[in-house]
């Protein structure tokens, strides 16, 4: 084993661990750890270069364009006032954010519902004359597991699509995990009735009159496109052509015709862009400098459904899921776990981590210290725990139930 690439690796995790320490997120730990791995010569320019996957890449690009294009045009804010609205009472909203925030983090990516959707809740809280906790719970919980069902719900499920081998991800992500997904989004509703219960006790309805749609023909533009997309998605999967032409193509006429096209880009989430290139670079300095080889003795086998969830699960909780991901691929390929259900079960289990602890998902950051910055409360790491025990355990019988049948 090479030396330095495993002084690297230390380092690099080493700060992502340490992250509610000392501040560095870790899109910018992961992009050093990369780049390190070429300073130290683990691995070459060239081989750093070839390792940087473009087919993840540029489904990022094209999923946060649309993301930006939404929130730019504030159809986001104003999809959440919408519901809010409708819904009214303390116990309707509850079910309304954490249902429709995770079917929409399949569409726009669960940290832009969680950036855009967490000043609606607490407003909508403070009409409502209750507590703002319940429904942040309802946001963060409602983005990790509805954000399991599809290859486009979040960073980690793209990876698998796109690395893993499969040979139709959308069709196999949707047969496989929408109806436990959509059961778990039903069921988690009472437990969190029941655990916030003094909480929602509010007298009120609401009424906002925050339903304007900033710039409707940027957001008409984007949700036609994004509806294309998503058939393209399926037809383009169905047939055995590349998923990414169909989003390149939507997303480079949105770019083309919108008039807000420099706003749109700003507002891209980059960091997580440079996240990627990071891993990837990372990723093969590991397996070249011998460490992934190492590793592999320490790690549980993906022997079952079960062990490869329950890895995904825990470890995810120190090495965050999309670098675990990245890391299990390769070890999972080389061991023989190499089926569709062996690969949905490291996606299951490496998205509903984030409903373990507070830094098991970028969500849930996102959540908290948006409320915070704006006076309202924030997530304690022990209370979190607390609350999303239930929920969690209950997420993973369902989905290893269902990917056993």
């Amino acid at each position: 084993m090479n030396l330095l690439a495993f002084v690297v690796v230390i380092v690099t995790y080493a700060l992502i661990v340490t992250r509610g320490i000392s501040g560095i997120p870790p899109w910018a730990s992961m992009f050093f750890g990369g780049v390190m791995m070429i300073i130290t010569g683990v691995i070459t320019p060239h081989e750093a270069f070839a390792s940087i996957n473009l087919d993840v890449i540029l489904f990022l690009i094209t999923l946060f364009t649309f993301a930006s294009a939404l929130e730019v045009s504030g159809f986001l804010k104003y999809l959440g006032f919408y519901i809010v609205n409708k819904l009214r009472t303390p116990s309707k909203t509850l079910f309304g954010v954490l249902l429709f925030s995770g079917l929409l983090s399949n569409l726009v990516t669960n940290d832009g519902v969680s950036a855009s959707w967490t000043p609606v809740i607490l407003e909508s809280s403070k009409k409502l004359g209750v507590d703002e906790k319940p429904f942040l719970y309802a946001l963060a919980f409602g983005v990790t597991i509805g954000s399991v069902m599809l290859p486009t719900g979040n960073p980690q499920n793209l990876l698998i699509a796109l690395d893993a081998g499969l040979k139709d991800p959308f069709i196999e992500f949707a047969m496989f995990l929408v109806l436990p997904t959509m059961i778990n989004l039903v069921i988690s509703y009472p437990i969190l009735l029941l655990l916030f219960r003094r909480e929602l006790r509010g007298n009120g309805e609401i009424t906002i009159s925050q339903e304007r749609v900033e710039d409707p023909l940027t957001a008409y533009l984007s949700l036609t496109l994004l509806a294309i997309t998503v058939v393209l998605f399926f037809s383009l999967s169905f047939i055995g052509i590349d998923i990414v032409l169909g989003s390149l193509t939507t997303s480079s006429i949105l770019i083309l015709v919108s008039k807000r096209r420099r706003e749109i880009i700003r507002r891209m989430d980059w960091s997580t862009i440079l996240f990627f290139i990071g891993l990837f670079i990372f990723t093969e300095g590991m397996i070249k400098g011998g460490v992934l080889d190492a590793i592999v003795h320490y790690l549980p086998s993906p022997s079952s459904i079960l062990a490869i969830m329950l890895v995904s699960v825990l470890v995810s909780q120190l090495l965050s899921n999309v670098p675990l991901v990245a890391i299990y691929i390769p070890i999972m390929i080389s061991s023989g776990a190499t089926t569709p259900l062996d690969w949905l079960a490291l996606a299951a289990g490496s998205t509903i981590a984030g409903n373990f602890t507070l830094i098991g998902a970028a969500s849930n950051v996102i959540i908290s210290e948006s409320s915070e910055s704006r006076g309202g409360k924030g997530f304690g790491f022990i209370e979190f725990i607390k609350n999303s025990i239930p929920v969690l355990i209950i997420n993973f019988l369902v989905l290893y139930l269902f990917l056993r049948l």
